[in-house]
This record gives structure tokens, C-alpha cells and sequence, in this order.
């Protein structure tokens, strides 16, 4: 049987929010008990220092994880009523499975109809006890507090998953036998993957008071396992995940491989200790055994065992005598006794979340290779004393020693009713060429860098920029590579409506820039942008027409892009056919090392030159990973658009344009070109008194018109407009395109073209000469007749694709056209989203990174694998910032208010019995597939069973 890889972990346990938290929590020996807060339960009416006195507890601690009520609702698609009935473990637990994801590098998106299982280990439901005693009681408030079961069917609904979903209630092992559940649910084909979770959450003194009439509970509140005055356990919460995988699927998906899984066991101790409540040294023997043949090794083989180890005199008596037993039995060397520990110690006992715990700790010791001390034991248990003891209790961070070439280890766990389980931990090492990735690719440091953010709320989009650059800016951050960081964040994020992009070339240039936007500043090297509800916008290539080229442009791209160098050498060897003059000399200097001062005026030189840009700079954004859904070209620019489209071939792409702009150049000096703040019609109104001498000939925005023709009627035009106080200016060409003057050539042109042979278009095109979509096949002699003499419909053009969400790209050497197609979305009341490829005498790489952020922040889809062309390691980065909010409903017992109260994120919200708003939908988006509210299943009862092993 293969062995099962943990590939992604989530936390929450005392002292630590978060799995990196939790083993700074174990390194540094912390001890995280504390007392009852008050928002948990007054303990103060509970508490009394003498032991065993009706209806009170002796201890007054316990272990609790930070905001327990918090919950991002509108995160998931839950409105504020349902999370209020929701009991606070399932809204935990949601969110560390989504960041136990993150961590494992797989897209929640992605796992939509998988055969993905969820196995969760829970055994009390206190919340909804204590909102049955407040007497309100309903659907939600039965299903979301009361029944267990909702656990993890809440978690499979809001990720959609289709494999098995189910509860285990063993009391203290409940987590333990979850995973050993989903480890033979993807041993057996079941699963493909599988989430194994467990929770706990303490909200009611009724357990403690049970547990300290029985003497199980410790006065001075701390699990000091091993220790011979060990008096008890104290209660704490806690809430874990792990996902796991079949190892030769992880090593296929290139996934990270934190821990294996080797082997596990699930054992009962029957009637071996005589009394129901009472653990059995033999149950626990054949336990440990069981779980080591399983994983194909015998007991003396371990290196370490995360015990049980509740600090109870009973419990460990028997699992101490049951491990020297074991370990005796098997003949370990007396000179290398086996380490053993209890988190327990640091946490206190989580009870059903007490086996993830354990095995999270595992993990961790098996990749960090320490094995962090256990608290408070002052006088070893005689199982450890003597030089005959075959086991010694770690007080004192450690290193992990493997007896063999990885290291094993084994997490127990024990049951109230005598279920016990156990699974043996791997360390994974990987065989040579299987494929792990390791941190150290090269980055060069004069390349610009993008990282990519997104979130459900600009709040939480804010907070999660601040957490990145506090990443970049630390030591964590800086073991990675910017490529790598950037790749990570990219490829291995969901994308969420809020978004944001950062350039940088050092680590310091890209914290700089997150703060900046953190901080709702503006800067030039990132920005934000709403993607919209879908976050999934097609994108239209705009060409411009004349008037984008710049001395300078295109030379870094030409050097450093492969994909820009050759497509612009294929171009450049049709113009040469064509003309006999070569594009890239022109740009570079002829061959030799003195480029051109300036670029000349001719129409017949320019308009080649920047065809051969534009077609250039579409292919670049290809293997970048931007595809056109819909080509939009002004003037001189559909000539690219149909190439790009597919409707022209590169070689007839050449035809027209050196054709088109050769015959144009025969009419220079003839007529002029005038742009006014006018709109279409009020244009064409101004140049009616001259009849056909001046027309219009491009309608480039609401009060942006081009007039073309005879140039002494436009200085008139010119003169009584600026009299009314409308601005004009003079476009500086030597042709009037698109004017009385280019009929002249009809003949001419369609007899130069009458070869080409059009072919159907790939990507849709847009037509601005005739405002409807092309196939392709017209796009023949008579249609670039009359894309020279017709007026540019450009606006019409816009607000038709403008209809769908769409971003538009200029892809030219400098925008002309942006601010136009800008103006026309905010005149449909849409969101501007258009973005300039390049500028005038900048960057040429750093304006098309900034281009693509710009993109994916407007919701363009974007290939980001073939940006970033090949694989890289997979970062560690930060987790989501959620949106908490407050959502508590609390008994009488408690004495808190009735309502929920928002302490953390960017929102406020009162939700509660009685409280106006109650009812209504929360204003959060359903974003996606993630949504999770509950609308489904019949509720089904269900017994509990306190945890008290």
C-alpha cells in the first residue's frame, strides 16, 4: 500500500493562530493555559477550591483560541442570521480548511465536484445548547449549533465536494480515527483527496464540573504528563486540519510533501481494564502494534511517540506501562530509549481535536527534525526512572534522530469508551529526481517583479497587502526568490473579485509598494481594481492608429524577449518584400551601432513600423499568457487586428498595410486633419456649410471627433469653434485619412490587393469601419477600400463590445487610445477598465509588467503558468486576512449580551434575536464556489459522549 502524504495544514489552537504560530508556540516551550475568559463562561460561579464539591470545578483554566466567535460569513456566502445559529466550531474550522489549502498550494476552485472526503472528529455541541436554553430555536439554529453531523457536510457544501463527508464522535480519539478514516478512504479508491479535521470549543462549565466530580481535572490547571503528581488534565479548545493524499498522486501534482503517513490503527480495549471507563494497558499494547504492522515496521523502530498524555494518574499510568511494555517487548536498546511528549503540556487536552494536535506537532517535528520539550514535569512516573526504562519523556528541545534513513514516529490517542487510536508518522525524504522542489532559483535582480493579490473586500485586501510586505520584509521572505514568491501568489491563490498588483525588483521595492497600497496611497508601482462579481472579464486587443511611435521603441523588448525578437523578424522580411527597407534596421540603426536620432514623418515609413509593433507585441502578450476574446483596430490598426484574429495571414497582413500606406503617401500635402471636443454629430454639424470639402472621419470618444479634408475649410471650422470656446487642435499628419481625398485611390488600392485571400477568424473582430462583427472572408480588397476612405466608428465600435464585461488593452508603443475608450465606459455608467501596453520613453519591460497587474486586476484572464514559464517551489506565503466579524449567541448562563459584536476587519455587524437586520441577507457576495450556507439535509439526531480520557 502506498503511503499517504499530509500535504496541507490549518490551525487554531491555544496561543497560536495558525500552523507556523503553533510551532513557535512548541519551539519556544510556551505554555498557553490561561483562565476562563469571560466570553466562554463566568467560571468564578463555578469554581471552588475544594475537590469534588457539588456543582462546582477546581480549576479555573483552560486553553482557548483566539476570536473563537470571529467569522468572514460573506466570505462563504452566509447570511448574518445563519451564521449567528452556526456553532462557532463549524465557522472555524471553514476557514483553517481554507488556509490549510493555501498551504498545500491547492485552489479551493479547483476541487468543485472532486472526489474529495471530509472526515472530522467532534463530540460537543455546546453552542447550541446554550442557544436552545436563550429559547431560540429554529431550523438554522438546529442544524447549525445543535446537530454535529452539519460539521463536515457544512465544509463539503461550501467547497463542493463530492466524497464521503461524515463525523466521528469517539470522544478524546474522535480526530485520531478521522484520520485513520481518510487515510483507508484513499487507500481504498474512495477519495482522491481527503481533509481529516478535528474541534473543540468550551463554552460551558457543565463538562468541567462532570470531570472535576470525577477527579479528573487538575487544580493548578496544567497537563503534566509523565509526572508522577500528575492530578488531572485541564480542557482546552482547539481546531485542526490536514489534507492528505495517496503519495505517488502528491509527487505527481508536484506538491509538498510536509509528512506520510505510514500506517494507522483504530482498536477497542473491550472488557481488558474490567471497568467501561477505565483505559487497558492490553488495548493499547495491541493498539500500537496493530498501527506498526500496518505501516510495515516493528514498535522498536520508532524514534519518537506524541503520547496521549492527558496528565491523569490513571491515563498515564496505563499508557506509560503500555509503551514500556511494547518497547520491552520488542528488545529496544536500553541505550537508546524512545523519546515520547505530550502537547498537551503547552495546550491542554483539545479532547476531540486533541489527535490532530498531535499529529500536526508530528509533522512538525518530522520537518523541522526537533522535537520540542514537554512542560512541567518535575518527578518522572517510575516508567521512566532507572536505567532498565525504555522510555524517557523529552524535557528539553531535542534533536530528532532517525534510527534509519527517515525518521518514524508514532500519535496515540484514547477514547472515553475505550477506542483507541494510533498512526505512524513518516518523515518524508524524497528519493533523487522525484520531482520535490527546492528553494534557490536565480532571480535576477534588474527584473521587474509581479505579485498578484486579491480578496473578497477591499478591507481584507488592505490587510493581506500589509501581511505580504511585513513577509517580504522579514527573514521568512527573504530564504525565497521574488520569481518564486510571485509565482506562488499567482498560480497557487484563488482569485477574488478585490485585486491588487505590485511591481518591484528587490524584495524592499515590493514591500514598499504593498504598504503604499495597504495604506490607500497611490503609487506607480501597483495598483487596485474591482474584477467585478465574476472576476472573469474577456479582453479586447485595441490597435490605434498613427501617431504612437516613439524614437526608442521596442529596442529592450527586442533584446530581452524572444517571442518579440522573432515575430518581429518575420515581419521585418515582409516589409523588406514589400519595400525593400528593413524595420528593424530602421528601429536600431541599420545594423550598425548608431541607432536613428529620429524616426521620419512618412506615412508610407511610420505606419509599416508600427504594424510591425503591434503584431509584435500581441505575440508577446500570448506567451505571456493574455489571449484576445475580441480584436478592436482603428484606422491603420485593423490591419493588426486581422492578422491577429486570424483572418489575415502575416503575409497579406504586409500587403495591406505597405500597399495602403504607399498609395496615402502619393497624397500628402494634401488636406489636413482637425480634432475637436465635439461630439460625432455636433461635429458633423460644424462642417455641413462646406460641404463635401471637410468630413468626419474618426469618432474617437463622447466629445472626441476628428474632421479630415481640405485644409482652408478646417481653419475656418477651427476658428468659429475656438470662438464658441471649443477646443480644437491640429493632428500632425501630411495625409487626411479617412476624407474625400482618399476616394482618389479606391481604384488603386483594390487593384494592389486583389490577391488577398482572407481566412476565418480565430478571435472574434470587431469592425470599426463598418460597427459589426467580421468573420474574416470580408475582410477583402473592398473592405480595406473602405477602411481608408469610411470614418473611423470607433465609439459605436466600444460601446457595442462594452455591452459585456470586457477589458481593453491598447497594444501599441504609447497609448492614444485609452482615455477614449475610458470615456465611453464611463458614459455606459461601466467600470473603467483599460490599460495602456507601453509609454513614451519608459521601460519597455517594467510598462508590460504594470500592464499585466493592471489586467488581472480588472478581471482579464490571464495564463499565469506561461507567464512565468516553468515550474519554481511552492512559497510558504501568508493565509487570507478575513473579514472577522462577531456572531454570538449567548445563554443565561454566561451573562454576556444577547448580540454579536464586530471587533476585527473593516466591517461592524449587530446581528441577533430582536435586533433590526436580523433577517436580511448579509451584503457579501456568494463568491464562487465557496459558498456554504446551509439549504440542504434533513436533520438527524444524535448522542453525545463527553470526552474525558
Amino acid at each position: 500500500m502506498p503511503d499517504i502524504a499530509i500535504v496541507g495544514m490549518g490551525c487554531r489552537f491555544p496561543g497560536a493562530r495558525g500552523v507556523r504560530a503553533f510551532w513557535h508556540l512548541l519551539e519556544h516551550n510556551t505554555d498557553a493555559v490561561t483562565p476562563v475568559p469571560e466570553d466562554r463562561f463566568d467560571v468564578r460561579r463555578y469554581h471552588s477550591a475544594r475537590p469534588g464539591e457539588p456543582g462546582t470545578t477546581v480549576s479555573r483554566h483552560g486553553g482557548f483560541i483566539d476570536d473563537l466567535y470571529g467569522f468572514d460569513a460573506a466570505f462563504f456566502g452566509i447570511a448574518p442570521r445563519e451564521a449567528l445559529a452556526m456553532d462557532p466550531q463549524q465557522r472555524v474550522l471553514l476557514q483553517v480548511v481554507w488556509e490549510a489549502l493555501e498551504d498545500a498550494h491547492i485552489l479551493p476552485s479547483s476541487l468543485a465536484g472532486s472526489r474529495t472526503g471530509v472526515f472530522v472528529g467532534q463530540a460537543t455541541a455546546e453552542y447550541g445548547d446554550l442557544a436552545e436554553s436563550d429559547g431560540h430555536q429554529d431550523v438554522h439554529g438546529m442544524a447549525g449549533g445543535r446537530l454535529r453531523t452539519m460539521t463536515a457536510g457544512r465544509l463539503s457544501f461550501a467547497l463542493d465536494l463530492r466524497g464521503p463527508s461524515l463525523m466521528v464522535d469517539t470522544a478524546c480519539s474522535s480526530s485520531l480515527v478521522a484520520v485513520h478514516l481518510a487515510r483507508q478512504s484513499l487507500l481504498t479508491g474512495e477519495s482522491d483527496l481527503a481533509v481529516a479535521a478535528g474541534v473543540n470549543a468550551v463554552l460551558s462549565p457543565s463538562d468541567a464540573i462532570t470531570y472535576s466530580q470525577g477527579g479528573m481535572l487538575a487544580p493548578d490547571g496544567r497537563c503534566k504528563f509523565a509526572d508522577a503528581s500528575g492530578d488531572g488534565f485541564v480542557r482546552s479548545e482547539g481546531v485542526g486540519a490536514v489534507l492528505l493524499k495517496r503519495l505517488p498522486d502528491a509527487l505527481r501534482d508536484g506538491d509538498e510533501v510536509l509528512a506520510v503517513l505510514r500506517g494507522s490503527a483504530v482498536t477497542n480495549d473491550g472488557q481488558g481494564s474490567g471497568t467501561l471507563l477505565q483505559p487497558a494497558v492490553s488495548g493499547q499494547t495491541e493498539m500500537i502494534r496493530s498501527a506498526c504492522r500496518s505501516a510495515g515496521i516493528t514498535p522498536d523502530q520508532l524514534d519518537y511517540v506524541e503520547a496521549h498524555g492527558t496528565g491523569t494518574p490513571v491515563g498515564d499510568d496505563v499508557e506509560l506501562r503500555a509503551l514500556a511494555e511494547v518497547m520491552g517487548g520488542e528488545g529496544r536498546p536500553r541505550t537508546r530509549p524512545l523519546p515520547i511528549g505530550s502537547v498537551k503540556t503547552n495546550i491542554g487536552h483539545a479532547e476531540a481535536a486533541a489527535g490532530i494536535a498531535g499529529l500536526i506537532k508530528t509533522a512538525l517535528i518530522a520537518r523541522h527534525r526537533t522535537i520540542p520539550a514537554s512542560l512541567h514535569l518535575r518527578t518522572p512516573h517510575p516508567a521512566l526512572a532507572g536505567e532498565t526504562a525504555t522510555l524517557a519523556c523529552v524535557t528539553r528541545n531535542t534533536p530528532l534522530v532517525p534510527g534509519g534513513r527517515a525518521a518514524l514516529m508514532g500519535v496515540s490517542s484514547f477514547g472515553l469508551s475505550g477506542t483507541n487510536a494510533h498512526v505512524i508518522v513518516g518523515e518524508y525524504v524524497p528519493e533523487p529526481h522525484t520531482g520535490q522542489l527546492s528553494q534557490g532559483t536565480s532571480d535576477a535582480p534588474e527584473e521587474p517583479r509581479l505579485l498578484l493579490l486579491s480578496a473578497r473586500t477591499p478591507a481584507a485586501l488592505s490587510r493581506l497587502a500589509a501581511r505580504y510586505a511585513d513577509f517580504l520584509d522579514g527573514g521568512e521572505g527573504r530564504a525565497f526568490t521574488l520569481r518564486d514568491i510571485c509565482h506562488t501568489a499567482a498560480t497557487r491563490r484563488d482569485a477574488h473579485p478585490h485585486r491588487l498588483w505590485a511591481v518591484g525588483r528587490t524584495h524592499d521595492e515590493l514591500a514598499a509598494a504593498l504598504r503604499a497600497l495597504a495604506e490607500g496611497e497611490e503609487t506607480p508601482d501597483g495598483g487596485t481594481a474591482d474584477a467585478g462579481f465574476t472576476g472573469d472579464r474577456r479582453t479586447a486587443f485595441v490597435f490605434p492608429g498613427q501617431g504612437s511611435q516613439w524614437l526608442g521603441m521596442g529596442r529592450r523588448l527586442l533584446a530581452s524577449e524572444a517571442v518579440f525578437r522573432r515575430t518581429l523578424t518575420e515581419c521585418d522580411a515582409a516589409v523588406r518584400e514589400e519595400l525593400g527597407w528593413s524595420v528593424i534596421g530602421l528601429l536600431t540603426g541599420d545594423g550598425d551601432d548608431s541607432p536613428p536620432r529620429e524616426l521620419p514623418d512618412d506615412v508610407a515609413v511610420v505606419q509599416p513600423l508600427l504594424w510591425a509593433m503591434q503584431v509584435s507585441l500581441a505575440a508577446l502578450l500570448r506567451a505571456k499568457g493574455v489571449e484576445p476574446d475580441l480584436c478592436v483596430g482603428h484606422s491603420m490598426g485593423e490591419v493588426a487586428a486581422a492578422q491577429v484574429c486570424g483572418a489575415l495571414s502575416p503575409k497579406d497582413a504586409a500587403s495591406v498595410i505597405c500597399r495602403r500606406s504607399s498609395l496615402m503617401q502619393s497624397q500628402a500635402g494634401r488636406g489636413a486633419m482637425l480634432a475637436v471636443e465635439l461630439d460625432a454629430q455636433d461635429a458633423a454639424d460644424a462642417a455641413a456649410p462646406h460641404g463635401d470639402a471637410v468630413c468626419v472621419a474618426a469618432e474617437n470618444a463622447p466629445g472626441s471627433t476628428v474632421l479630415a479634408g481640405d485644409a482652408r475649410a478646417l481653419r475656418l471650422i477651427a476658428e468659429r469653434l475656438q470662438a464658441e470656446g471649443v477646443s480644437c487642435r491640429y493632428v500632425k499628419v501630411n495625409v487626411a485619412s479617412h476624407s474625400p481625398y482618399m476616394a482618389e485611390l479606391r481604384d488603386d488600392l483594390a487593384g494592389a490587393l486583389a490577391h488577398l485571400t482572407p481566412l476565418p477568424a480565430r478571435t472574434a473582430m470587431l469592425s470599426t469601419t463598418r460597427c459589426e462583427p467580421v468573420d474574416g472572408p470580408e475582410l477583402d480588397a473592398a473592405y480595406w477600400v473602405d477602411n481608408l476612405r469610411e470614418r473611423v466608428r470607433f465609439v459605436e465600435a466600444v460601446r457595442t463590445a462594452g455591452k459585456e464585461e470586457t477589458v481593453f488593452l491598447e497594444v501599441s508603443p504609447h497609448p492614444l487610445l485609452v482615455q477614449s475608450v475610458t470615456a465611453v465606459l464611463d458614459e455606459q455608467g461601466a467600470a473603467p477598465a483599460a490599460v495602456a501596453t507601453l509609454k513614451r520613453h519608459q521601460d519597455d519591460g517594467e510598462n508590460l509588467t504594470r500592464a499585466l497587474g493592471q489586467l488581472f486586476s480588472h478581471g482579464a484572464r490571464i495564463d499565469w503558468n506561461r507567464y512565468f514559464q516553468g515550474t519554481a517551489p511552492r512559497v510558504p506565503l501568508p493565509t487570507y486576512a478575513w473579514d472577522q466579524e462577531q456572531f454570538r449567541k449567548a445563554g443565561p448562563r454566561s451573562g454576556a449580551r444577547r448580540a454579536g459584536r464586530a471587533r476585527t476587519g473593516a466591517r461592524t455587524a449587530r446581528v441577533g434575536p430582536g435586533r433590526p437586520g436580523a433577517e436580511r441577507p448579509h451584503p457579501g457576495r456568494r463568491g464562487g464556489r465557496t459558498a456554504g450556507a446551509l439549504r440542504r439535509g434533513r436533520p438527524a439526531g444524535g448522542g453525545r459522549h463527553r470526552a474525558a480520557r
